[in-house]
Protein backbone atom coordinates (compact mmCIF):
# COMPACT_ATOMS: atom_id res chain seq x y z
CA UNK A 1 0.00 0.00 0.00
CA UNK A 2 2.97 2.41 0.99
CA UNK A 3 4.76 1.32 -2.21
CA UNK A 4 1.61 2.17 -4.28
CA UNK A 5 0.87 5.81 -2.76
CA UNK A 6 4.81 6.20 -3.09
CA UNK A 7 4.89 5.65 -6.75
CA UNK A 8 1.15 7.84 -7.21
CA UNK A 9 3.37 10.69 -5.33
CA UNK A 10 6.31 10.57 -7.62
CA UNK A 11 4.29 10.61 -10.83
CA UNK A 12 1.70 13.09 -10.34
CA UNK A 13 4.92 15.12 -8.77
CA UNK A 14 6.75 14.42 -12.00
CA UNK A 15 3.60 15.16 -14.11
CA UNK A 16 2.96 18.48 -12.77
CA UNK A 17 6.86 19.46 -13.45
CA UNK A 18 6.43 18.19 -16.61
CA UNK A 19 3.20 19.96 -17.46
CA UNK A 20 4.87 23.92 -16.70
CA UNK A 21 4.04 26.64 -18.95
CA UNK A 22 7.73 27.14 -20.25
CA UNK A 23 10.79 25.33 -19.80
CA UNK A 24 14.22 26.97 -19.24
CA UNK A 25 16.18 25.74 -22.19
CA UNK A 26 19.14 27.99 -20.77
CA UNK A 27 20.46 24.92 -19.23
CA UNK A 28 21.29 23.48 -22.37
CA UNK A 29 24.10 24.63 -24.14
CA UNK A 30 23.10 27.03 -27.77
CA UNK A 31 24.14 25.06 -30.48
CA UNK A 32 22.95 21.34 -28.72
CA UNK A 33 19.50 19.37 -30.10
CA UNK A 34 18.27 19.30 -26.51
CA UNK A 35 18.53 23.26 -26.69
CA UNK A 36 16.89 23.48 -30.24
CA UNK A 37 14.16 20.46 -29.08
CA UNK A 38 13.37 22.94 -25.49
CA UNK A 39 12.62 25.93 -27.76
CA UNK A 40 10.87 23.84 -30.34
CA UNK A 41 8.37 22.48 -27.26
CA UNK A 42 8.23 26.27 -26.21
CA UNK A 43 7.51 27.41 -29.59
CA UNK A 44 4.64 25.28 -29.94
CA UNK A 45 3.04 25.70 -26.80
CA UNK A 46 3.09 29.65 -27.47
CA UNK A 47 1.69 28.97 -30.78
CA UNK A 48 -1.19 26.82 -29.43
CA UNK A 49 -2.14 29.62 -26.82
CA UNK A 50 -1.85 32.44 -29.54
CA UNK A 51 -4.08 30.13 -31.93
CA UNK A 52 -6.69 29.54 -29.11
CA UNK A 53 -6.83 33.34 -28.68
CA UNK A 54 -6.86 34.35 -32.34
CA UNK A 55 -9.88 31.90 -32.61
CA UNK A 56 -12.20 33.50 -30.43
CA UNK A 57 -11.38 36.82 -31.24
CA UNK A 58 -12.16 35.90 -34.58
CA UNK A 59 -15.33 34.54 -33.47
CA UNK A 60 -16.31 37.60 -31.69
CA UNK A 61 -15.76 39.72 -34.32
CA UNK A 62 -17.58 38.19 -36.38
CA UNK A 63 -20.44 38.35 -34.05
CA UNK A 64 -19.84 42.04 -34.18
CA UNK A 65 -19.77 42.28 -37.77
CA UNK A 66 -22.69 40.30 -38.30
CA UNK A 67 -24.98 42.63 -36.08
CA UNK A 68 -23.70 45.77 -37.30
CA UNK A 69 -24.92 44.17 -40.67
CA UNK A 70 -27.79 43.52 -39.62
CA UNK A 71 -28.85 47.14 -38.05
CA UNK A 72 -27.44 48.50 -41.49
CA UNK A 73 -29.40 46.68 -43.39
CA UNK A 74 -32.56 47.63 -41.08
CA UNK A 75 -32.18 51.52 -41.48
CA UNK A 76 -31.53 51.03 -45.02
CA UNK A 77 -34.40 49.38 -45.93
CA UNK A 78 -36.13 52.00 -43.85
CA UNK A 79 -34.81 54.55 -46.14
CA UNK A 80 -36.75 55.88 -49.31
CA UNK A 81 -32.90 55.50 -50.99
CA UNK A 82 -33.79 52.11 -51.94
CA UNK A 83 -36.05 52.70 -54.42
CA UNK A 84 -34.01 55.37 -55.80
CA UNK A 85 -30.94 52.99 -55.95
CA UNK A 86 -32.92 49.99 -57.53
CA UNK A 87 -34.59 53.02 -60.43
CA UNK A 88 -31.26 54.20 -61.07
CA UNK A 89 -29.59 50.90 -61.45
CA UNK A 90 -32.57 49.59 -64.05
CA UNK A 91 -32.47 52.90 -65.93
CA UNK A 92 -30.06 53.34 -69.04
CA UNK A 93 -29.29 56.67 -69.50
CA UNK A 94 -30.34 59.67 -66.83
CA UNK A 95 -33.25 61.28 -68.63
CA UNK A 96 -34.65 57.97 -68.73
CA UNK A 97 -33.90 58.17 -64.63
CA UNK A 98 -35.29 61.37 -64.73
CA UNK A 99 -38.65 60.44 -66.60
CA UNK A 100 -39.44 57.67 -64.41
Amino acid sequence: MKKIIFITLITSALMSNAMAEKIDCNQFEKVSAKYIECSAKNLKEKSSELKLKATVGAEELKDKITTNAKSGKKKFDKLNLKEKLVKFKNSKTLTEFMEK
